[in-house]
C-alpha cells in the first residue's frame, strides 16, 4: 500500500477536517519499522503486501445479517453504541444517558507518536468529541461497538472522550468485525478532569484476518481516578499502544491488560505511564496465555519526571506458554529522575506448573479441561481486577470464548 495513493479521492468524501502536519509526517516520515525500538517485535510489512483502501471509497454497507450480528453483541446491563467502519450508527446506536453528549466535529492535530497515529489523522471518515458533564454519576456503563468490515479496508476511527469534574463513568470499548482482511485503526484520547473518575476497558475479538492496531491516551488531573484494561483475543495481529499521563497531583490509575492467543496469533502492548507531577499512585499488570506458535510482546515504560516528588509506580507483566513454540517478549523499564518515588517492575515468563496438572488430572479431570481451568484461573485476576460486577461477568464470557479455542488445541 503506497500510504497517500487514495488520499486524494478520501479528502473529496471526507467531512472531516485534515491537518497538513499529519499529512507531512505521513510523507517524510511514514510507518514505523523495526528499526523503531518501540516496534522492535511487530512488523508492518503487511501494508506494502496489500492496497488497502480508506473504507469510505469502498462503498461498504451492512446487510441484514451483519445488523443481526452486531445486535447480538449488544448487552441490556449496558449502553450500546455502534460505530460501523470508523462512522456512528444512529439506527443501531440507544440513547445516551442525560448528561452525556456526542456530536461529530473536526481536529487539527498537531504531534503523532507515529505514523500510525498521523495515519489515523489522515483518513478517519468522522471524528467524534463526547462529553460527561460535571458532577453526574452514571452506573450504566457506555459500551462503543466499533464493528469493521470489508476486505482490503483501511477502517480508521477517532473518539475524543471529556470527563468532566467530579462525574464518574465506565466506558467499553468493543471492537468486532466479520471475517474479511481489513485494517482497523483506532484512536481514543480521554481527559478527566479534577476529583472525577473513569473506567475504559477494551476489548479485541476481531476476526484471524484482520490486523488491529490501537491508541489510547489518557490524562489523569488533580484528584482524578482512571481504571483501564485491554482484554485481546483475535486478529492476526494485534497491537495496542497506552499512553497515561498524570497532570494532576492526588491522581491515581490502576491499569490492567489481558490476553490469549493461539495458533500464530501476534499481540503487542505498549504502554507508557508518564508521572508529569508528583503525589501520584499509578498500578500496572498485564498478564498473557499463548499456545501453539503465538507470540506476545509487552513493552512498559514508567517516567517519573524531575519534579514529581513522591510519586509511587509498581508494574509487573506475566505470561504462561501453553507450548514449546509460543514465545512472549518481555521488557517492563523504569526512568526515574526524582529522588523521593517508590518503583517497582517485574516480569515473568514460564510454562503451566506439572504439580498442579497432574493434581487435576488425579482428580480424573480430562487434560484439556484441566489446562482450561489453569489457564482461566492464571488470567481471572485482571478480570476481577474491575471493579462493576457486571462489566466482570460480561469480561468472564469473553474469557469463556478464549478458552474454548484453548481448549481445542489440547484435545
Amino acid at each position: 500500500m503506497n500510504l497517500l495513493n487514495h488520499y486524494d479521492k478520501f479528502q473529496a468524501l471526507s467531512t472531516a477536517t485534515r491537518g497538513r502536519k499529519a499529512l507531512e509526517y505521513v510523507r517524510t516520515q511514514g510507518l514505523p519499522t523495526r528499526q523503531n525500538e518501540d516496534w522492535k517485535y511487530t512488523s508492518l510489512k503487511f501494508f506494502s503486501e496489500n492496497d488497502y483502501k480508506p473504507s469510505p471509497l469502498l462503498n461498504i454497507a451492512a446487510s441484514h445479517d451483519d445488523l443481526a450480528t452486531i445486535k447480538k453483541s449488544f448487552s441490556p446491563d449496558f449502553v450500546n453504541i455502534v460505530f460501523f467502519n470508523g462512522v456512528l450508527d444512529k439506527t443501531l446506536s440507544q440513547n445516551f444517558p442525560a448528561d452525556v453528549t456526542l456530536v461529530e466535529t473536526s481536529f487539527e492535530k498537531e504531534s503523532f507518536v507515529d505514523g500510525i497515529e498521523a495515519l489515523n489523522a489522515l483518513y478517519t471518515p468522522r471524528s467524534y468529541s463526547l462529553t460527561v458533564k460535571k458532577e453526574t454519576s452514571h452506573a450504566k456503563p457506555i459500551n462503543f461497538i466499533f464493528w469493521s468490515q470489508g476486505d482490503s479496508a483501511l477502517i480508521s476511527a477517532y473518539l475524543k472522550i471529556s470527563v468532566e469534574q467530579r462525574a464518574q463513568v465506565q466506558f467499553l470499548i468493543s471492537h468486532q468485525g466479520d471475517h474479511t482482511n481489513y485494517v482497523s485503526n483506532t484512536v481514543v484520547e480521554m481527559d478527566i478532569a479534577e476529583n472525577a473518575k473513569a473506567s475504559l476497558v477494551k476489548i479485541q475479538e476481531e476476526n484471524m484476518s484482520a490486523r488491529h492496531i490501537g491508541l489510547s491516551r489518557v490524562r489523569v488531573s488533580k484528584n482524578a481516578e482512571l481504571e483501564s484494561m485491554v482484554f485481546s483475543t483475535g486478529a492476526k495481529l494485534s497491537r495496542h499502544t497506552l499512553e497515561v499521563l498524570m497532570i494532576g497531583e492526588g491522581g491515581a490509575a490502576h491499569v490492567h491488560g489481558a490476553y490469549a492467543v493461539v495458533a500464530d496469533q501476534h499481540v503487542d502492548n505498549n504502554t507508557t505511564i508518564d508521572h508529569v507531577v508528583g503525589h501520584c499512585n499509578t498500578y500496572q499488570l498485564y498478564k498473557g496465555l499463548l499456545d501453539g506458535e503465538s507470540r506476545a510482546v509487552f513493552s512498559g515504560k514508567v517516567l517519573i519526571r524531575r519534579n514529581a516528588q513522591k510519586a509511587n509506580s509498581e508494574q509487573l507483566n506475566n505470561n504462561l506458554l501453553l507450548s514449546r513454540k509460543a514465545e512472549a517478549d518481555s521488557k517492563p523499564m523504569l526512568q526515574i529522575d526524582a529522588d523521593d518515588v517508590k518503583a517497582a517492575h517485574g516480569s515473568t515468563v514460564g510454562q503451566m506448573n506439572k504439580e498442579e496438572l497432574f493434581y487435576l488430572l488425579s482428580r480424573a479431570i480430562p487434560k484439556s479441561k484441566a489446562i482450561t481451568m489453569l489457564s482461566y484461573g492464571f488470567l481471572s485476576e485482571v478480570v476481577e481486577r474491575i471493579a462493576n460486577e457486571k462489566t466482570q461477568d460480561w469480561l468472564k464470557e469473553k474469557l469463556d470464548k478464549a478458552f474454548t479455542c484453548i481448549a481445542t488445541e489440547h484435545l
